[in-house]
């Protein structure tokens, strides 16, 4: 949807949906922190180099904190054998995604009279750009 007016100060606002991939199925994620926590028999830097990624992610999937990410689909079935996992519980959760219409306001940005403008975004507070 485009919108051109007085309300917007006579600049070209566009609503653009952006397709942004989710999760198809729901899971508790402390339920899904413990069933990793009780599998994990074998060290971080083990897990890292059977798999061939960093320990940094390999120790992410591990965590209870704010830090806590889930394996990737790709490398799911992989760990699933390092951790002799034979339950097929999580599998639908973490390899099946669908694609939605999203908005997010960061895209919408307009800084043009004549229509949209490039923008430099930061995914987080923590991010800075510095300009010499």
């Amino acid at each position: 949807m485009i919108k051109v007016g007085s309300d917007f100060g006579g600049v070209v606002y566009y609503d653009i949906p952006e397709r942004v991939t989710i999760r198809k199925n729901e899971c508790d994620v402390k339920e899904f922190q413990s069933f990793l926590k009780e599998h994990k028999t074998k060290t971080i830097k083990n897990i890292s180099d059977k798999l061939g990624v960093p320990k940094t992610e390999v120790e992410h999937w591990f965590r209870t904190d704010k830090y806590f990410s889930y394996p990737t689909a790709e490398i799911w079935f992989q760990l699933k054998n390092v951790l002799n996992i034979t339950s097929e519980k999580y599998d639908l959760f973490i390899t099946e995604f669908i694609e939605v219409d999203g908005v997010h306001d960061q895209s919408n940005r307009v800084y043009d009279f004549n229509g949209i403008a490039p923008t430099i975004t930061s995914v987080g507070a923590d991010i800075r750009i510095l300009i010499y």
